[in-house]
């Protein structure tokens, strides 16, 4: 058996997503998704795309610091 894909997904413009599990709106930002038919249906329609997930922020340097 295949491992599970994970894949950072956002809503399309102008669309409304309901997360599978619990009904909740999908997070606008996007948020982290296993492959399943829902999600893969989803994609399939353009509901969803994929994206990339955003860069973590670097902490502030204290100054005097290079």
């Amino acid at each position: 058996m295949s491992a599970e894909t994970r894949n950072f997904l956002k809503v399309a413009e102008g669309r409304t997503v309901r997360r599978e599990a619990d009904g909740q709106p999908w997070d606008a930002a996007g948020e982290f998704a296993e492959d399943s038919r829902f999600i893969r249906r989803r994609l399939a329609d353009g509901d969803l795309i994929v994206a990339s997930p955003p860069k973590p922020e670097k902490p502030a340097k204290p100054a005097g610091e290079n």
